[in-house]
């Protein structure tokens, strides 16, 4: 299975792209197809022993249409050279430029004076000069100025099919055609109507592209990110400049002062500090030296480093960002694909709305210039851009928005689900803890705490046990070198014992060292029970079967834990802690951070029973954990966030992703995605309220066509514009 995304020219409104995803999908070998109206492009997947690119282009071409088929197919899993040929095909003027917009004003000056003030500056032929003026420049703004409509139209009609164009090609047409005659047979004329309609009309055209370009920037930014060069190493120390493109794993780079990291690696030698905001959003550039990971299209501060490539072409962490939000711009949610349905028969049902109105009209008496002036007025005023435009513009000035924060949006149903969710249920480990084991304390029972460490740090230096990596970074930080060990034997589930500088020492739990029979003072147990009590756990140290001291270990809770609750709360959202850990340490990490519900020692699988059984309560629940071993859980809450670092986007089970793995975007997720649901919901509003109220007022000639023309042009710059807001308020 394949997945490709084809940029489309020549979609004018939703009906065209309705029409082209039924094209598509009735291509052999075409498992889905989505076409997407705002950003003008079609995302494919399709059986590759079947269907070819080739045969997709064809369907698009034979619907009308022209594919922009420069890319390559992918897997989904990487590569941003199609998108990034997105950005600009949007730019192109399918109804005129900036320059034709002047030139059909100025033709249109004369029409406009025509509607207050009519000079008699003579005859010719017996006909009014300034009519046959009028007449002239009318017939040169509809035939040539509204070129693109008709071009549609005709499209259109081959393929026995009415879209927007269709409804601007009849009704200026109309008007036209019977002021030619009136002017001849002594009639009243409309040529104001179909002249200035294409005038306002290619106004509304024209501020809708620029809206639409302004609604894709924060998309287009995201594309233009990755690094342009790259300086590779050889093996004799020779540096090379290269494309970041043609990189392999092994490869290594320099990176200079300023520059973008190229691609995904690992500092093999030198220092410095690095911007990760593009991957996570926070300002604070990260220390980075010898073993740590680097992000390609990230900024290296004023330090140089040498680093080794880890990933294959295509698969870096801003590839599989990019993927994730061309998916999301993709799929359509619920309320879009309604949307689409009525779209679909929106234009058929204008027309004969119209055609009523016409007749209607007539048998009341009216002369047939006015039963066609409000004919025409209908199919004017009538606008399905507008329609089309409300969910897509929103999500994908939403979606962009996010990306800049490190939110990723993977699914259009997120944006429908986070309306209404009432508690957001935390896991624990990796999500409010950092998911990595600290050394807190270091209680000596001679009073010298290295020497404790250093005993420790020699056993676990043998240990897989988690809390082993822990004791062995504090002894590092500390100086203190492990020695050596002898007779080394793991207990199962209670510690380790081994033999240093002819020593046996035994480390563990502490019912381990009471069952040997090693004394331990009674303030060092209540100690220890204080310690359990705020999620540490302890490790007890025995020397020849005295006791040595203890060493408390805790994953510590992540800085802006507290805070994200502390803001949920605010938003009227409750929250929960769900996690297999002990009760005790479970409840200490809850009171540390302000939660009070508190589900502890339950398994994955468990976890999500845990939240259908909040959602049997009556609650909408929202699931914050890591992605991976959280997958039930995420999968069965009616919104899964999942957080995710470096390639785990890719992967990651939640509807919305975070980078960086912070707590504090958790709120701000919930936030941006209720206020791009609310953007989509006023659009839909706004449109189908534009349309139902306004095409009964034209059949009953109580909206002028010039007026219709203006008020159906300014319709989706209005869904554009408000669509906007979102990025500006997330500024």
């Amino acid at each position: 299975m394949k997945t490709l995304t084809i940029p489309i020219k020549g979609m004018h409104c939703a009906s065209c792209a309705v029409t082209t995803e039924s094209a598509l999908k009735k291509v052999p070998g075409v498992h889905s197809a989505s076409v997407n109206f705002a950003m003008e492009r079609a995302a494919v997947d399709y059986d590759e022993t079947v269907a070819t690119p080739e045969h997709l282009a064809h369907a698009i071409r034979e619907n009308g249409y022209e594919p922009a088929l420069e890319g390559k197919p992918t897997d989904g899993h990487g590569g941003h050279g199609q998108s990034a040929d997105h950005a600009s095909h949007l730019k192109h003027a399918a109804y005129g430029t900036g320059k034709d917009l002047v030139v059909a004003f100025v033709l249109a000056a004369p029409l406009v004076l025509s509607m207050f003030w009519m000079p008699d500056i003579g005859t010719l032929f017996g006909r009014s000069v300034f009519g046959t003026v009028l007449l002239i420049a009318a017939w040169v703004l509809v035939a040539w100025f509204g070129r693109g409509f008709h071009r549609g139209t005709l499209n259109e009609i081959r393929h026995g099919r009415a879209n927007m164009d269709t409804l601007v090609t009849v009704g200026t047409g109309t008007a036209l055609l019977w002021s030619t005659v009136a002017l001849f047979t002594g009639g009243e004329m409309y040529v104001e109507v179909a002249g200035i309609i294409i005038a306002f009309l290619l106004l509304g055209k024209y501020l809708e592209s620029r809206q639409r370009q302004r609604a894709g920037e924060a998309i287009q930014a995201l594309l233009n990110l990755s690094a342009n060069v790259a300086h590779r190493i050889h093996q004799d120390g020779t540096t090379e400049d290269v494309d970041p493109k043609v990189l392999r794993p092994g490869d290594r780079c320099r990176v200079k002062a300023g520059e973008q990291v190229p691609t995904d690696g690992v500092v093999v030698d030198g220092e410095s500090s690095v911007d990760e905001s593009m991957l996570t959003g926070e300002p604070v550039p990260i220390e980075k030296r010898d073993g740590d990971v680097v992000t390609g299209a990230t900024i290296n501060g004023t330090g140089t480093f040498i680093m080794e490539v880890t990933v294959e072409p295509g698969t870096s962490t801003l590839d599989a960002i990019v993927a994730t939000v061309d998916r999301a711009l993709s799929a359509k949610s619920p309320i879009e694909k309604l949307v689409d349905r009525v779209s679909g028969i929106f234009v058929p049902v204008v027309i004969a709305v119209a055609l009523v109105t016409f007749v209607a009209w007539l048998m009341t008496g009216a002369p047939a210039g006015d039963a066609i002036r409000f004919a025409v007025a209908v199919l004017i005023v009538a606008c399905p851009c507008a329609l089309g435009l409300a969910t897509p513009a929103a999500i994908m000035v939403g979606t962009g928005a996010g990306a800049k924060k490190g939110i990723l949006v993977k699914d259009g149903s997120a944006l429908e689900a986070s309306r209404s969710i009432s508690i957001v249920v935390f896991d624990k480990t990796g999500t409010l803890t950092e998911g990595k084991p600290h050394v807190t304390d270091v209680i000596p029972a001679d009073g010298d705490a290295k020497r404790l460490l250093g005993i420790a740090a020699s056993l676990e230096a043998s240990s897989e046990h988690p809390l082993a990596s822990a004791i062995l970074h504090r002894a590092t930080d500390e100086g203190v070198e492990p020695r050596r060990v002898e007779r080394f034997q793991a207990i199962p589930g209670q510690g380790i014992r081994g033999t240093v500088d002819g020593k046996l020492v035994l480390l563990g739990k502490v019912d381990l060292l009471l069952s040997e029979h090693v004394r331990i003072p009674t303030d060092v147990l209540s100690e220890v029970m204080m310690m359990r009590k705020e999620a540490k756990t302890v490790v007890a140290v025995a020397e020849e079967g005295a006791f040595a001291g203890i060493i408390a270990v805790q994953d510590l809770v992540k800085a802006d834990a507290k805070a994200s609750v502390a803001s949920l709360m605010g938003m009227g959202i409750e929250t929960a802690l769900l996690t297999g850990d002990h009760r005790a340490t479970a409840d200490a990490v809850a009171s540390e951070i302000g939660i009070t519900h508190v589900i502890a020692e339950v398994s994955p699988e468990q976890k999500a029973d845990e939240v259908k059984k909040l959602q049997g309560e009556g609650r909408r629940v929202a699931f914050v954990g890591d992605g991976l071993n959280d997958a039930p859980a995420l999968a069965q809450a009616d919104l899964g966030i999942a957080v995710g670092t470096g390639t785990d986007v890719a992967i990651a089970a939640g509807q919305i992703v975070l980078m960086g793995g912070s707590p504090s975007k958790v709120p701000e997720a919930i936030r941006l995605s209720q206020m791009t649901f609310r953007a989509i919901r006023q659009n839909l509003f706004w449109a189908f309220a534009y349309n139902i109220i306004l095409i009964p007022l034209a059949a009953i000639g109580l909206v002028n066509p010039v007026i219709a023309s203006f008020a159906m042009a300014m319709s989706s710059v209005s869904v554009l514009t408000n669509s906007l807001r979102i990025a500006r308020q997330e500024r």
